[in-house]
């Protein structure tokens, strides 16, 4: 018959709300205290692989859990190497302790018989406006500071001719702009010597 209820009274459905709410409740912190567990853990322990030997460090990450392990020349060289065994670990991002396992481990290492320097010659910020001091760093990180479409030209102080090859062979001696003069994509001109000597 027209206007007959077929469904639940309107008490009814308020006291199967009032009922359902601590279920809903319950039901949501639960899952969002499930995601805080699953966060945890995502972490993993990175073990201090400062100072031990590239290929023993490089093992060591990937048997903690992290297997995306990039190693570089931390003497800002870009030499390229054969046997990691040849080389020992000098500095280390991210640092050792509970790390999450998917971002890679960067390692810059140094020959055995080197000494690591006091900070990581490969690390750099991209020149601007204003000239970097770039004395002591080797010719190929101030080419890489300076950018691929600055105008640099290295000149070899003990004979006077254009280096253009091998610059992680050479160090740089003076520059011209100075540091903390305008840059700004001016003609930059260093004079470079041998890796091993001395400005």
């Amino acid at each position: 018959m027209a206007g007959e209820r077929t469904g639940p009274s309107t008490p009814t459905i308020v006291l199967i709300a009032v009922l359902a709410t601590p279920v809903v409740l319950i039901l949501i912190f639960w899952l969002i205290g499930s995601g805080g567990g699953d966060t945890a853990a995502a972490k993993a322990e990175l073990p201090n692989l400062v100072g031990k030997g590239l290929e023993w460090a490089k093992d060591k990450a990937d048997a903690s859990g992290f297997d995306d392990v990039e190693t570089h020349d931390a003497l800002g060289r870009d030499r390229r190497w054969s046997d990691d065994k040849d080389w020992v670990v000098c500095f280390q991002t991210p640092g050792a302790g509970s790390q999450d396992p998917e971002k890679p481990v960067e390692l810059g290492a140094v020959q055995i018989d080197e000494k690591c320097p006091s900070s990581d010659q490969a690390l750099y910020k991209k020149a601007t406006t204003e000239m970097p001091d770039l004395k002591n760093r080797t010719a190929y990180m101030a080419s890489e500071i300076l950018g691929d479409n600055a105008s640099v030209r290295f000149i070899d102080r003990e004979d006077g001719d254009e280096v253009d090859g091998n610059l992680g062979d050479y160090r740089v001696c003076s520059q011209e702009p100075k540091a903390g003069e305008t840059f700004d994509g001016v003609p930059v001109s260093m004079l470079v010597v041998e890796y091993e000597e001395r400005c």
